[in-house]
Order: C-alpha cells, then structure tokens, then sequence
C-alpha cells in the first residue's frame, strides 16, 4: 500500500497547466475543459472572462478524432484560437486545453512542443486522480476493518466502514480516539513480529468493542502518506474465533488424553483405593486442573458425601469441607450436592461470579477465580459418588469436552462397580467352598461340575433323582448322561460364563432313559485367582408342578367339556384378531352362535345328553371353518368363531363371513346319534365384521349379540349381520345416562353393606355396595348403571364418593374395640384403578378419614389384568406397602392369567356366586370350586365364596378349605346403621 500522497489537489494543478499554456504562447487566454457525458466543463480558465461552454462545445465539434494540435475556427472576435486534445488511454477524448487570442497570430514549433508537453502532463493528472478514487473506494469497501493512523501520535486519521461496524464507533468517535491505543484491552500485546518502523509490521493483540466486547485480532500495518503526512496503514483481522477453537481442540485433545490414561488405570488396578488415587492423579498431571476430588454419598441423617482420594494444591482443603447432598443444607448447595441430587454434570465457570452459590461459598471459601466441574459417578439410575475438578482460574469448556470428561465419569463409575462386584463374588466364592461339606445333607439335588463338564461332586439327592451312584459318574461328563438335548445346555452354560449364574428350567434325563422336567440354578465358583473353577447345579424335580401346571391352565383357558377355548382365551384372541386386521387391511368377522331350543333338550332328555351334543357341536364347528379361525365356547350352549383375514373391504369380508355361516348352519342342523338316538338341533347366528375401524373387543362380542337375539327374533335357524341401526337402545341408553349424570350431580347415591362370616359364623367384615333411587326409576340396579358409568367414565367419581362413604364408617369402626378388627371391602372398577391419580386418592381419602388401611380390602375384577399387568403389579404394591389388602373378585369369570396371578399382591380369591350357585348340582362348578380354593391354598391366599344362599352350599365349601363366606345364608344387604355389629 505504500503510495505518494494519497490526496492530489487537482484544480490547483489545472490553474497552473492554463497559466503555463498562456505564457508559453504570450496569448492573453487559455482555458482548460474536461469532458463527461453532457459535454465540456471548465476546469481552469486564465485571462478575460470565461469562455461560455456552448462556444466550446461548437469550437470542439471542429476536433478531427485522435488529433493533437489543432487551430480551431473561433469566430466571432476571436482571430487565433488553438484547441490541445488530451486522450483517454482507450482513445477517447478527456480534456482539451484552449489557447485563444483576439489578434491573428500563429505558434512557433516551440509553443507547439510546449502545449503538446502540458496535455500529457494533464493526461498523467487525471489518470493520477482516477487511481486516487479507486484507491478510496477500495478502502472504504474493504470487509476488513481499517484505518489510517498518525505514525507518531498514532491517532486515527480515516476509517472504513467495516472497522465502524465491527468495533461500534462512530466514524466521528473513531476520529475523536485520542490514540490507537484507546482501543486496546487489558493485557492487549500476546505477539508481535517486526518493528513499528519496519515496512510491514504484525501484531497479535487483544482489542474491545465499544461495548466491551473483546476480541483477538491480527493487526497488519505498512507506511504511507496521508496528506503530505507520514502515517501508516493498518489491516485488522478478528481470529477469535480461530483462537477459541485452538484452545478447544487442545483442550480436547487433553480430555482425550485423559480418557485413555484413566482406562489404562481401570485394566491395572486391583483395588478400589489405588483406582481412585490414580484417575486424581491423572486429572491433575495431564488434564491441568489444580486439584481432583472424589466423593461417594452417603445415605446417613445429614447426606454426607464422603471424601475417598484427593490429588492437588486444594486437596486437603476439600477433605476439611462439610460436603452433603442434603437440598435443605447451605453444604449441600454447591456443585457436588447438586450433581449427586441430579445425577447430571453441573459445570461452574467461577464460582465467585455465580451468585446461587454464594450460601455455598460461605460455608466453603475457594480461591477466587475458580472453576469446577463436578461429575456424577452413576451406577445405573443411582448416583454413588462424584468425581471433583476445579482450577485456579476462571475457565469456559465446550460441549464436546464435558461429553469426554462425562464419558471418563462413567468409565471410573464402572469400574468402581467392577472392582466391587469383584470383591463380593470372591467372599461369595469362599463361602460356597466353606459350605460345600453341608451340601450332601440338601433335599435338592447338587451337583458340581469342573468348566470341562466333568463331575466334581454328586450328593446323595442327585443319586436318589438320577439313579447313578456318585461312583459311578466322578469324574465323566455330565452332557451324554443327563442332557437330551445339548444346544438347550449349552445356551445355559453360555449364560452361566457370561452372566456368573442361570435361573430355569431344563430337561434332563434319568439312568433309566425316563426324562424329566428340572428347576435349575447354577451358579459360576471362581478361585482365589478369580478364574473359572466350577458350576454348582441345584436341581429340583418340578415334573408333577408342570403337569399340575398345565391341568390348571386348561381349566383356565379351556372349556372342560368341548376342550374348546374358553371366554378368557377366546378374548385373547379376538383382540389379536382385531389388532391384526387393523394392521394388515384385511376384514374378519365374529360369529356369535347358540342352539336354538338347548334348554328344552336338557329338560327332557337330561344334562348328560345335552353334554353330549354339545361335543358334537363343537367338532361339527371345528369341521366347517377354517384352519386359520378361532372356535370357542363361551358357556352353556353359547359358541364364538374367530374368522380372520376374509377380505380387504366390507364387501367381500361379508360375503365370506355369509358363506361360512351358512355351511355353519347346514353343518349343525344334520342329524345328531345321541346315545343311539337321532337328535336334530339347529342353531342361530349373529354376525359383527370387523376390520379397520377400532373396534374394542367388548363392542364385538355385544354387536354379534345382538345379532344373534335377532337372528332368533326372526325364527331361528338362520345367520343375521349386526344392525347398526337399534334405535331403541340407543335412546334407552341415552336417557340412562342423562340420569346417571344427573345423580352425580345430585348425589344420589349410598351405600348398602353385605355382611362376610367366617366358618363358625362370625362376622370378620362388609361389602361396600353401591345403590342408586332415581325419582321415577325407582331403586336402579347396579347391573344396569355400573356398566355405563364405567364406559363414560362417571364411575371415576361415582367411585370416590364410595371410597370416602365407606373409608368413613371404617373410621368409626376404629375407634371401638368391638368393631376395630372388621375389614371394609371396596369394589374398584377397571377404569377407576387404571386412573393415574388412583394410588394418591386412596391415600389421601385414608388420610382425610382417619381409616386404617390394614383394615380396607379393595376388590378388583378379572378385566384389569387384560391391559398392562405391569402397571397394575406396580399400583398395587405400591398401596399393599402402606397396608392396603386386595381381593380378587369373581374369580374363575374372567381373564386371570396364573402366570400374572402369583406376581400379583394379592391377599384374597372370591368364588364367583355363578360357580357356588350350583355349586350342589353341577359337577363343573363343584369342581372349579375345589380348584379356586385349592389354587388359593396353594397361592397363601385367602379364599372367600360370594352368593352362599344355603346351608348346604356353605357345608360344601366349608368341608373344602373354604374360611369365608357372603351370601343371603347370612346377611342381605343393608344399610349401616342396620348391621348387626358386635
């Protein structure tokens, strides 16, 4: 950038050309014109008034192109009059320089060479004065900031707009700066190259805004003049960025460093103690901080976080610092109580500026400035411990390296883990040698075998299950003899090496050939060295458990006389059915089937006889639908076709669902051999497609329903498509719930209590039932509205009004000894459970009333356990620990899963009074009876039978292990001023 003056006074240099053209030509005038676009314009004039521009313009019409000097007719009473063109390089005409005389005259060669000289001399000025301007211009619209300043006192002298925008001023402040240095931070020098006198000078320095923004900048300066004036030219370029990702890449690069280091740590180390002094000791060698701290929470009154190692200036100071975790404690509000209580990172770049730590700061001086950051050592969800850094200086650290310094968190916390799980597993170890002497005295069979299979030790039990000797299998493998299938023991293995134990069953094999179920729990045994030694099996003959097993879920999921799947199971795959059909497009269809006349067969021809059609009804169904399709009994003579997959749209789904029913039909009105008599039965179908509407199992199996009532409205033997159109019901049901709503409103709903007796008669307990008198209804059963209130979900308060209502009484049954070891029990609906607030109202409702919770027994249907049994488990565990009793009501109706049943907390099965009412007649019931009541025993749960109207019925469950009893035997219903309390 080093030019000449950089400002050229051009009109004084074109009074000089003309006087010089005058003299040099001893004419009285000379006139100097430039050229632009609208013609000529004067720029110096010497002698007489000026020419006017029109005359010049007519007198340089005259100009030949690319001429020199030329006499120029004037005119007028000018007699001499000489026209000097000056030339653009590009040949275009810039100025032309006039010399006129009102004498005649002529030039001489000398005054020719003369003027010829003063043009070129004006054709340098204004190629001079061109560059000046695009010299500007390029200043001005140079994106980096510049200015030229003074090079002694170093005040500014011009500025461009990019350093007004990038630096805040003003180009007025800017000139008004008493020096450079006005802009220059604190500590501003970080590098220089050169001297200020060189001709090319670097500077690195630190520079701020006028609003205090600071910045690193590159400063490039030259010389030059300004305005016949030394000064020098200054470039500036902003490299905070450039800086701030240098640093954070070494930094990086230091965490990186660390991270590997400390993982080289967690493979050498053998003890906790020696891990944690060296992961400090790496912070503070390669990371630079001053001082590593860690700390593991402890779960006394205080919430102490206890000191474990410490490396650094400060390590001593923090030992002496109360740390806690406590949230109500000035000690537990700095940055380890907060990452222990959070279980995140907390990243402090000076705690002296942070003003929500000064309660904090008070209790634990630190040295100001100073950063921390405090990381969470977690062992799953739990946060154990926190791993300390802090500095001696304010510091700011990126997100890429606090993930690094989280992840070196996380590698320390596992092998803390490791290290202790270790420790556990050896004093495991030695106690499993220390016992290996009792382990011949065990029911169970225990065998212990070596990594290569081969027996080791073989205890009496396992000779009496397997039949060989320990003699004779020390010392042979345990695979060929006990495992029939090796891949099964081979996956257990596997996980026995991997996971250091196995939980399950297996099949194995006797010395006789007879195979049998086992339930297995073998556990990996290390040596002192920490390697693999042994797997000690302890194995259980569960044989006869899973033949009782599976006899009990048959009579769960099918029904005893067809061997057709039951309600429960039949519900099972309905909803799969559906779901299916929602999934994949394709229509199925529900055929809800009964017999038409079944009951008039049974009263004539006997109950044996109508099983026996039955039967045959159930193989005639099997026969006529699909592979494919679902055939199930619902009870009585009431069966159910799943079909699936019929037909993409309505139509065709129809048409299919029509086809079958009719070979349905044709199927079961053939001629039935009952006991050598022919027998004809016909039946009546109800049919309810199904498909990509989302459709709820309840409203199918109702749809088919009532198609199949009109199916026999309309005389039986015939199939009949579901009518969407019951316009009846529909306004019944919505003139129900209009009154339903209005008796919320109006609260008109109480309470009546059935009494609960136990075998000698007395009185350990109530029901809670709900009751409801409507104006005009009069007494509505609660058949008829607890449905609905539960599908619109009034049940919700209905509900709670019954918990209060009844959780009151409970209260002042507490407060008698006569009465105070009564239980209350509480009928809670599905959707009223599944309620997110449900827990938290029952609590508060015991609160508010003063009731014992020991003393209330919430009763819950089979239909909560259809949708999200780990949800229901978790609800009610969570009230069972604060006392709350739970009893299963109608057991045996509904959807009870007995792989759900045992996780359940319950404390009660209620026989449903379905299955007592004929308890004394029906073979069925009796023995669902003895089922329920031994699946109970079996379970520790206490069983209660509902709907005990007889004495014979109550001798009967009585004389099975049945202890308690409900039913019209002992009590009706009534309100509880009227029960007959002790």
């Amino acid at each position: 950038m080093d030019r000449p003056d950089a400002l050229i006074d051009a009109d004084a240099h074109f009074r000089q050309f003309t006087q010089l053209a005058a003299q040099l030509c001893q004419a009285p005038i000379a006139t100097l014109t430039l050229v632009d676009p609208l013609g000529h314009r004067v720029a110096a004039h010497t002698g007489a008034d000026a020419i006017k521009p029109a005359l010049l313009q007519q007198w340089a019409a005259q100009l030949p192109p690319s001429s020199s000097l030329q006499t120029v007719d004037a005119g007028g009473h000018f007699h001499f009059c000489t026209a000097t063109p000056v030339w653009t390089p590009a040949g275009g005409l810039a100025a032309v320089l006039w010399v006129m005389d009102p004498q005649p005259r002529t030039l001489d060669a000398a005054q020719a060479a003369a003027l010829a000289s003063l043009a070129e001399q004006v054709q340098v000025l204004l190629q001079a004065q061109l560059s000046e301007q695009q010299y500007r211009r390029l200043f001005d619209d140079n994106p980096l900031p510049m200015w030229v300043q003074a090079a002694s006192s170093q005040r500014i002298l011009a500025v461009n707009s990019a350093a007004i925008e990038h630096y805040g001023y003003s180009e007025a402040e800017f000139l008004a700066l008493p020096s450079y240095a006005a802009l220059h931070a604190q500590g501003h020098r970080l590098s220089e190259t050169g001297t200020a006198e060189d001709p090319v000078f670097w500077e690195v320095a630190r520079h701020r805004s006028k609003y205090g923004r600071g910045m690193e900048v590159e400063l490039s300066t030259r010389p030059m003049l300004f305005n016949g004036q030394p000064a020098r030219m200054v470039m500036v370029y902003d490299i905070t960025m450039r800086l701030d990702s240098e640093r954070e890449l070494a930094r990086l690069r230091r965490a990186q460093r660390m991270l590997t280091a400390c993982n080289e740590a967690l493979v050498r180390t053998v003890s906790e103690a020696a891990l944690l002094e060296a992961v400090c000791q790496i912070a503070v060698e390669m990371g630079g901080y001053t001082t590593a701290w860690i700390g593991f929470a402890e779960h006394d009154a205080a919430k102490t976080i206890r000191a474990a190692a410490h490396v650094g200036a400060h390590g001593r100071e923090l030992n002496s610092w109360p740390f806690s975790w406590s949230v109500d404690a000035p000690t537990g509000q700095g940055p380890a109580g907060r990452t222990v209580r959070s279980g995140a990172l907390v990243f402090v770049p000076d705690l002296s500026q942070d003003r929500s730590f000064d309660a904090w700061l008070a209790q634990n001086p630190v040295p100001r400035p100073h950063s921390a950051v405090c990381l969470p050592l977690r062992n799953g969800s739990e946060t154990f411990g926190v791993y300390y850094l802090s500095a001696s200086e304010a510091q700011e650290i990126g997100k890429d390296e606090l993930e690094l310094l989280q992840q070196l968190a996380n590698d320390i916390a596992f092998g803390i883990d490791h290290l202790r799980a270790q420790a556990v597993q050896r004093e495991a170890d030695a106690r499993i040698r220390d016992q290996a002497s009792l382990l011949d005295k065990a029911q169970d069979a225990i065998v212990v075998r070596g990594i290569d299979h081969r027996v080791l030790y073989w205890n009496k039990s396992a000779e009496r299950l397997y039949g060989w000797t320990a003699a004779e299998v020390l010392g042979q493998s345990v695979v060929a003899r006990l495992y029939p299938n090796p891949a099964t023991f081979a996956a257990a293995i596997r996980a026995v090496m991997e996971q250091g134990e196995w939980n399950g069953e297996i099949q194995q094999q006797r010395k006789d050939g007879s195979q049998m179920v086992v339930e297995a729990r073998w556990t990996l045994v290390r040596d002192a060295q920490d390697q693999p030694h042994s797997v000690m099996a302890v194995n259980t003959d569960v044989t006869q458990r899973k033949v009782a097993e599976r006899e009990v879920q048959k009579l769960a999921f099918y029904d005893p006389l067809t061997q057709l799947p039951n309600r429960q199971l039949l519900m099972d795959r309905l909803t799969h059915a559906v779901a299916t059909s929602q999934r994949n497009g394709q229509g199925g269809a529900l055929l809800y089937i009964d017999l038409d006349y079944f009951k008039t067969l049974n009263d004539t021809l006997g109950h044996a006889q109508g099983d026996l059609l039955l039967q045959q009804v159930a193989q005639r169904l099997c026969s006529s639908v699909r592979q494919a399709d679902t055939v199930g009994r619902l009870g009585g003579d009431e069966f159910v076709v799943i079909l699936e997959d019929l037909a993409p749209d309505a139509r065709g789904t129809g048409v299919l669902a029509k086809h079958i029913a009719e070979k349905v039909l044709l199927a079961l009105g053939a001629p039935y051999l009952l006991d050598s008599q022919e027998h004809r039965s016909t039946c009546s179908i109800g049919i309810a497609p199904y498909g990509r509407e989302a459709d709820t199992v309840g409203e199918l199996l109702k749809q088919a329903g009532i198609a199949m009532q009109q199916a026999k409205d309309a005389g039986r033997n015939t199939a009949v498509f579901f009518d969407p159109q019951l316009q009846a019901e529909v306004i019944a049901r919505a003139a129900l719930e209009a009154d339903l709503r209005l008796a919320v409103a109006r609260d008109e709903f109480f309470l009546h209590y059935q009494s609960q007796h136990d075998v000698q008669g007395r009185m350990t307990g109530v029901e809670a039932l709900v009751r409801w008198r409507h104006a005009q209804r009069g007494m509505v059963s609660p058949a008829a509205f607890i449905p609905l209130a539960e599908e619109t979900g009034l049940i919700l308060e209905i509900g709670q009004r019954v918990l209060s209502q009844a959780c009151t009484l409970l209260a002042q049954w507490g407060q008698r000894a006569e009465t105070r070891h009564l239980t209350m029990a509480v009928n809670v609906s599905s959707r009223q459970f599944k309620h997110a607030d449900f827990v938290q109202q029952v609590m508060d409702t015991l609160a508010a009333t003063g009731a014992q919770p020991g003393q209330l027994k919430l009763e819950l249907t089979e239909s909560l356990l259809v949708d999200d049994i780990e949800q229901t488990i978790a609800r009610m565990e969570t009230l069972k620990a604060r006392g709350v009793g739970f009893s299963l009501d109608d057991f045996g109706t509904g959807y009870s899963s007995l792989s759900y049943l045992k996780r359940l907390p319950l404390d009660q099965l209620k026989i449903d009074q379905s299955f007592v009412r004929d308890v004394m007649t029906d073979p069925n019931d009796a023995v669902i009876a003895r089922t329920i009541i031994g699946l109970g025993q079996s379970l520790g749960l206490n069983v209660i039978a509902e709907g005990v109207e007889t004495a014979e019925q109550r001798d009967f469950l009585a004389e099975h292990g049945c202890p308690a009893f409900q039913g019209y035997l002992f009590a009706r219903p009534v309100p509880g001023d009227q029960l007959p309390l002790p």
